[in-house]
Order: C-alpha cells, then structure tokens, then sequence
C-alpha cells in the first residue's frame, strides 16, 4: 500500500495548513471556501491583534482549512470577527462552478488512469467506466471501492468460466455469487487460476484495502497520516505555535486525511485491478483506451 507521509498537499506541492483556533477534544471545522472575512472595525485591541494574526496566517501559509472549538465562534463573532456564512449560489451557478473545477481534475488525472484489458465481459468493462468517471471527478474512495468490488467479480467470473470451458452456467453463477471474496481466492487459487503470489497478494487488498473501503473504517484507512507544522493560535493571548496532528486520534481530521490517502492510492489501485483482470482472462491483442 501506499505510504502516508504527509496530510494535505496542494497543487504546487506544498504542505497546506491547518489553523487551530482552539485546542479542545471537540473540535469543528469551518472551510474557507464557504466563509469570507469582510473589513471590520474592532471594538478592542486584542480582535485588532487576532484579525490581523488571522488574516497573516491565511495568507501566507495558502490554509483552506480552519478547525475550532465551536464555542470559540461565536466569542470571535461577538468581539467583531466576522465569520459569516457566504451567500447560497443557485443550482445553475453551483453546478457550472462544479463541473469547471472537475474539468480541470478530469483533464489531469484522465493520463493517468491506465487502461482496461479488453475481454469478452461487458460488465467488467461497464463498471471499469465507472471507476474511471469517478477517477475524473475525484471522487477516488469511490472509485476504489468500485475497484475492490470489480476485483471480486473479475474473480467469480474466471471460475465460473473455468469449471464451465468459458460458458456461462446458471446454477453455479448463482452459487458463486453468494460466497464471500476470501472464498472465492481460495477457489480461484484451487484452480489453478492464481500462483501463491498472486492468491497473497489478492488477499492483501482484501485485508488493506477493500475490506476497510466497503467497511468504511476510516480510522483504519487513516492510520499513519499525520499533519506537520500546524499553526495553532490561541486567541486569548495572541500565541501561535507550531504542532503536529494525528489524524488518526482526532475524528475531525479523518475525511481531510482519508481524502489525502485516497488521492494517493487510486492509481496503484486501477493498475492493481487491470493486472489482475489480465490474469484472470485471455486478453485480445486490442485494448481500449481511455
């Protein structure tokens, strides 16, 4: 599986930065993109200082995320800091908005998506597709949990085609559609349809990979990500120090984090899935293209 070394990246690869309010066991995250700051007039001297701290932190570290305590929002909403919610876009402007950011993102991650082994299945190839507009809109944990699920038909395919010289059987279908991928490696294995390496491997991703996507445990999935150099700023006295968060201790941090390991495993995943897919099957001299 892939390493996880760091937690936010941008697109210039640099570390994006959280700015810590408050630190507090409950904690609530406040996106940039949907609040704004507006020029103000402070009623006291330490709002002056926070705004501008505030203000400096943002920019100069390029933060898209703040976390507080949420009992720290309204103390800054009452003393003057304006936190206010941006205006709703209407459903035209919201989607226009969206599918520009995602064009961008399709047209960089679209190279990178390797292509499907071209066999007799249509189904494999169907769902391949979706994988792959999930992969164009960033959606990556779902396209991962589509993986794991086209892994484990790709697999109950091979058998059924196997004990029955490439037909389809409606009586074993129905059975092998019941039991579980661990049995169906096991099967596939039995076989002879996967070496040894390949029978590990395969239950690997299962353990790694598929089993904590379809399962949703995050703090599995986010285990080892931690985020460096975190401004912290308390507001009572104006200090800011640096610190480094475990995503994996704190529930806030996790969709930031499993959304950072998402991005960083997608592509290992497909060529993982497409390798597999082309030792199960026959694979035709032409292959589709993406």
């Amino acid at each position: 599986m892939v390493a996880k070394q760091a937690l936010f990246e941008t697109t210039s690869h640099r570390t994006r930065t959280i700015i810590l309010l408050e630190k507090s066991p409950i904690l609530w995250n406040f996106l940039l993109n949907s609040l704004f700051l507006q020029e103000i007039i402070e009623d006291t001297k330490v709002m002056k200082d926070i705004n501008s701290l505030l203000t400096e932190l943002i920019e100069s570290s390029g933060a898209t995320v703040i976390i507080s305590n949420p009992d720290t929002i309204p103390t800054l909403q009452k003393e003057g800091l304006p936190l206010d919610q941006s205006a709703p876009e209407t459903p035209e402007g919201y989607v226009e908005k969206l599918f520009e950011i995602k064009k961008t993102l399709a047209l960089d991650g679209i190279k990178t998506i390797p292509s499907f082994p071209n066999v007799p299945i249509p189904t494999m190839g169907l769902l391949y597709n979706e994988v792959v507009e999930c992969v164009l809109f960033g959606l990556n944990g779902a396209a991962i949990t589509l993986s794991s699920i086209l892994v484990e038909y790709a697999l109950k395919q091979a058998i059924v085609r196997k004990k029955h010289s490439g037909r389809y059987d409606e009586s074993e279908w129905d059975r092998i559609e019941n039991i579980e991928l661990h049995q169906a490696i096991k099967e596939a294995k039995e076989l002879e349809l996967l070496d040894s390496d390949t029978e590990q491997q395969l239950n690997d991703f299962r353990n790694q990979t598929r089993n904590p996507y379809l399962h949703y445990n995050i703090k599995k999935l986010t285990r080892g990500v931690r985020a460096n150099k975190v401004k912290k700023l308390d507001i009572k006295t104006g200090k800011i120090e640096e610190v480094q968060l475990d995503a994996q201790k704190d529930p806030v941090l996790w969709p930031y984090a499993k959304k950072f390991v998402d991005g960083k495993s997608v592509s290992q995943v497909l060529n993982f899935v497409c390798r597999i897919v082309r030792l199960l099957f026959v694979e035709e001299k032409d292959q589709s293209h993406y």
